[in-house]
């Protein structure tokens, strides 16, 4: 091969293996979205389920916040504040808090929150009952500060076929144990629930890897939402 050629098959080769970088990056460290104003401002709150992690790369698509969009029209603006793999848990192997999307999102106005945080703190190595209970009910008052919320119990996690485990961690009954701490803590504090887990859970068929929706998942994800809340 010509060193000419050899030259550009590299620097073709540097650039796709940039790319997937910078996109693996994005992943796990997406932009803070910015408000517009004169909008009324719903807020997702979350981890990679809410990212889109199931649909990358068309999570700005094909995620339930993108749906919610479009379901909402132009007088919303529906942002995606979900960061894969974060916890609601400070004590959490990567805290939601620490992220510059928790400053940012109690400085919009005229906001709704979507809240969906939990899968990631089920992992045994993160979970901690008292804690999540805790940091929940302090995450939903300074929401109530800001302005509404509604919070929404994790999808269900399913195994893997070939191994009969759920994967990255993740334990579903845990998950119920979550729930049934959100029903608790929102009932006190009089704030909306819509439960994804009892919507979800026979429905595999949406979750090719067990945790993550695919477009379908977070087609009927979003309708449901839409249908169980007065957004």
């Amino acid at each position: 091969m010509k060193p000419e050629l050899l030259i550009g098959v590299a620097a073709a080769l540097a650039l796709i293996a940039g790319a997937a970088v910078y996109g693996h990056y994005r992943n796990w460290h997406p932009a803070v979205p910015k408000p517009v104003k004169g909008k009324k401002h719903i807020v997702c709150i979350g981890d990679s389920i809410t990212f889109g992690a199931g649909v990358v790369p068309f999570q700005k698509w094909r995620s339930y916040p993108a749906h919610l969009q479009g379901l909402l029209g132009e007088d919303y603006q529906v942002m995606n504040f979900g960061i894969s793999g974060r916890t609601l848990l400070s004590t959490g192997d990567m805290p939601y808090a620490k992220e510059p999307h928790y400053a940012k999102a109690f400085q919009i106005e005229d906001v709704h929150y979507l809240i969906m945080l939990g899968t990631n703190d089920s992992k045994p190595f993160n979970w901690n009952e008292a804690g999540y209970r805790e940091e929940l009910a302090a995450l939903l008052l300074r929401c109530k500060s800001k302005g509404t919320v509604t919070v929404m119990k994790p999808p269900k996690a399913f195994p893997s076929k070939k191994t009969g485990v759920v994967p990255f961690d993740v334990q579903d009954d845990v998950l119920c144990t979550i729930g049934g701490i959100i029903d608790e803590t929102t009932r006190e504090m009089e704030i909306p629930v819509i439960d994804l887990y009892a919507f979800t859970q026979n429905h595999p068929e949406w979750f090719p890897d067990g945790i993550h929706p695919n477009a379908e998942g977070n087609k009927q994800i979003v309708q449901y939402i839409c249908h169980e809340s007065t957004l």
